[in-house]
């Protein structure tokens, strides 16, 4: 193939749709439950199975085909009850098992005694009427009404609870109770937003989307959901066989497993699942060898059960479909679209920032690297750890090396003598839920450096105990570690020029951790350069699918051309995932292909819909079904799919910027105008808004106001550096060159690596006559372009 050169490619900027579901789905040929019924679906009652398989098994097992086995479906925890005594008792003590249940007195732990509180200005009564629980507060609306509760959620250290809200729309009430003791400070309701100023017109809002339950929460907390959303009118039908985390969420349905078992037919190779997990691999030590090593290869079967409640993404099809129902279950990673490790959800060291749900952490650590797995450290049935302190630790490092005052460097059977504390930080989220952070860091002692952050040592140690800082400089200093990890993503992530460099020497070493290389990978683009678009050309054929996934996403700076010349020879590319990524790439193209490329590439774009269709509840995704409709010129379709995402939320503004897109590329500008307006609204200042508005006033010549936006744009947190480069050329265009000359500088200070921003800055010396710095930055422009 020729070589594609960077120069020669038109760089694009858009609206990326951004996916980050914390979600599964499941679709079967099961008889769902409504949301409202009984948690338990009626079960076959399975004899005993054998302990060991006779001869005539084996023999009835053969002749049992899989064409005269009934399609996969549900039958429900009780059915496993006879064979799984053991595991059944120990799941009913799980949190999987309390993710959700009825409400009742049994499962309810707040105080609905007629208790009245306040949070945000919005008065609250919880109360018990006919044995039937309900809270009375206020709407979207703006007015006061009074809703059933009919489940809980979640139960330790906080429980939330599920308002019917009509509509098929359950609702996750963000006003939860506090289930922790009261010496722990429990026993209380509490806000799950205490800082935001929540309004009925809020996003986090109790009865907008994000706190819907059907969209946002069912899928990891019942079995065999079916979401059933209808966008054209907004309901929902949500069904599911069971109301919380039972046995076939995580082994599927056990239809065939139960026909198998009472007819003496199962055997290792005919279990009647579509997802076998692995058998525990063990772990040994070697002499002279203080880390025990596993037997074989890493086996992540298990991992791709967990992961798919248990991370930040995307599902792309549901787990043990009709269609999948005779084939084993892909990868987590080929079917679901993980969240990258960058900010926000992520600290430039790795560790856990915003939720991610832990897989993200523990998939870019060494433990997962060596081969270790969720149910090494936890009983798969209680969740809970298998061992207290550091015993766990110490199944696979020797006590005599690690659980020692010359590793830990703290007195013994202290805190600061945990592993855990050390490796697995703890942060809090909702308030009162204190997670660890599964990632494994090696704890970085560089103090007053902000790739460090945050600082495991500084949770129990305080940064201006200037003696502390002093012995642990002598104690510590001389065993920190250069990590290239963090240094390459903290610099990428700020796009500085050295970061390039380190970025790529991480990825091309066959060592690290694969979502790690993955994550720096899809960044490159943020450089626009030749070098990154060449390490991306070179991953798309690696074997790795996370790095063939982020090599797609990091060609996004090609043309809509290059691009099919690039991706058009990979169109039978086997991961879902990918395929998925290189359809949302080449939506693009579609209206400058011939006849005949277009036709090779429709099947995938129609692939790409049914993807998407499946979040089809999600504002997000429908903003993606109306890109790809415009771009296949059905704008009919286009505007629906638009004013469909309007409807399921209508604070989001990511929604109102791009609605206002749509209808100015339709010639309705004023129209278009009135959403950003909405936006401002919602979140005055906001980057993006901002920054839209500042166009529209622009096109409509009141340059003068334009000023305001553009301003609050340049200067957000939130900014992209082409929010300075315009900023700037209105400051120009107004007469105010030298203005736009110190705000170009800021800009190139804060973003050293963008070439947009450094051209306008030599641009506007040399027209102001200062040409002597205008060749200081030329020099450095001449450096980032070679």
């Amino acid at each position: 193939m020729k070589k594609i050169t960077f120069y020669a490619l038109l760089f694009s900027f858009m609206w990326a749709a951004l996916f980050s579901v914390a979600s599964v789905a499941g679709d079967t040929n099961s008889a769902p439950l409504p949301y409202y019924t009984s948690s338990t679906a009626p079960s076959p009652a399975p004899s005993k199975v054998p302990s060991k398989a006779s001869s005539s098994a084996s023999n009835k097992a053969a002749s049992i085909t899989a064409s005269k086995i009934n399609t996969p479906h549900y039958v429900g925890a009780q059915a496993c009850q006879s064979c799984h005594q053991s595991e059944y008792e120990q799941w009913q003590q799980s949190d999987h098992f309390k993710a959700m249940q009825e409400a009742t007195k049994d499962s309810v732990l707040g105080d609905f005694a007629d208790t009245d509180v306040e949070f945000h200005n919005i008065k609250t009564r919880f109360f018990v009427e006919n044995g039937h629980y309900k809270i009375t507060t206020t709407n979207k609306q703006n007015k006061v009404e009074t809703f059933d509760v009919p489940y809980t959620f979640g139960f330790y250290p906080l429980q939330q609870y599920l308002v019917d809200v009509g509509e098929g729309k359950l609702q996750a009430f963000n006003i939860a109770w506090d289930s922790r003791s009261e010496e722990e400070g429990g026993q209380r309701w509490f806000h799950l937003q205490p800082i935001e100023k929540i309004t009925p017109q809020h996003p986090f809002f109790w009865q907008r989307h994000f706190q819907n339950w059907n969209s946002r929460c069912a899928d990891c907390h019942t079995t065999d959901l079916k979401r059933n959303f209808e966008p054209k009118t907004n309901v929902f039908h949500t069904q599911f066989s069971e109301v919380n985390v039972a046995c076939e969420s995580c082994h599927g349905p056990a239809g065939q497993h139960i026909e198998l078992a009472n007819s003496n037919a199962l055997t290792p190779d005919q279990s009647g699942f579509t997802q076998v997990l692995p058998a525990l691999k063990n772990f040994a030590f070697s002499e002279g060898n203080p880390i025990a090593h596993a037997d074989g290869k890493p086996n992540n079967s298990e991992v791709n059960v967990c992961a798919r409640c248990h991370s930040l993404r995307t599902p792309l099809s549901y787990p043990f479909s009709d269609a999948d129902a005779k084939q084993p279950q892909q990868s987590f990673v080929d079917d679901n679209r993980l969240e990258w490790i960058r900010g926000p959800f992520y600290h430039a060291n790795g560790s856990i920032n915003e939720e991610v749900f832990v897989a993200g952490s523990f998939m870019q650590s060494k433990m997962q690297h060596a081969g270790v797995t969720c149910s090494n450290c936890h009983n798969a049935h209680t969740g809970k750890v298998k061992i207290q302190g550091n015993g766990l630790c110490l199944q696979c490092h020797q006590a005599d090396t690690f659980n020692s005052p010359e590793h830990h460097h703290h007195t013994p059977q202290t805190d600061g003598a945990m592993c855990v504390n050390c490796h697995m930080p703890e942060k809090t989220y909702m308030g009162v839920d204190d997670r660890r952070d599964h990632s494994f860091l090696i704890p970085d002692l560089r103090f007053n450096n902000a790739a460090s952050e945050p600082q495991t040592c500084l949770a129990c140690h305080d940064k201006g105990d200037k003696h502390w800082r002093e012995a642990s400089q002598k104690v510590w200093g001389s065993n920190t570690k250069h990590n290239a990890w963090q240094t390459a993503r903290q610099h990428v992530q700020n796009v500085a020029p050295q970061g390039l460099d380190e970025a790529i020497a991480f990825i091309q070493n066959p060592d690290n951790s694969r979502l790690r290389q993955a994550s720096l990978l899809a960044d490159l683009s943020q450089y626009r350069s030749q070098q990154g678009v060449d390490i991306a050309l070179e991953s798309l054929d690696s074997e790795d699918t996370l790095l063939r996934r982020a090599a797609i996403e990091s060609l996004e700076i090609l043309s809509p051309q290059a691009r099919w010349q690039v991706l058009s020879a990979k169109l039978n590319e086997p991961s879902k995932s990918v395929r998925f990524e290189m359809a949302r790439l080449l939506v693009d193209s579609v209206g400058q292909l011939s006849r005949a490329d277009k036709a090779k590439l429709m099947p995938l774009l129609n692939e790409y819909r049914d993807m998407l269709e499946l979040n089809a509840d999600s504002p997000i995704t429908q903003l993606a079904i109306g890109h790809l409709h415009t771009s296949l010129g059905d704008l009919a379709s286009a505007e629906q799919a638009y004013q469909t995402a309007y409807k399921i939320e209508p604070s989001y503004i990511p929604v109102l910027i791009q609605i206002s897109e749509f209808y100015r590329q339709q010639g309705q500008d004023e129209k278009g105008a009135g959403y950003l307006t909405k936006a401002l609204n919602v979140e005055p200042n906001n980057a993006q808004a901002n920054h839209a508005l500042g166009l529209f006033k622009i096109r409509q010549k009141q340059y003068g106001n334009a000023l305001a936006n553009l301003k609050i744009s340049a200067h957000s947190d939130e900014a992209l550096p082409s929010f300075a480069y315009i900023y700037a050329v209105a400051l120009d265009h107004q007469s105010h060159t030298n203005v736009a000359i110190s705000e170009l500088e800021q800009a190139h200070q804060r973003w050293p690596a963008d070439t947009d921003v450094l051209s306008a800055l030599i641009s506007y010396l040399n027209k102001t006559g200062q040409t002597g710095k205008a060749q200081q930055y030329q020099s450095k422009l001449r450096a980032l372009q070679q």
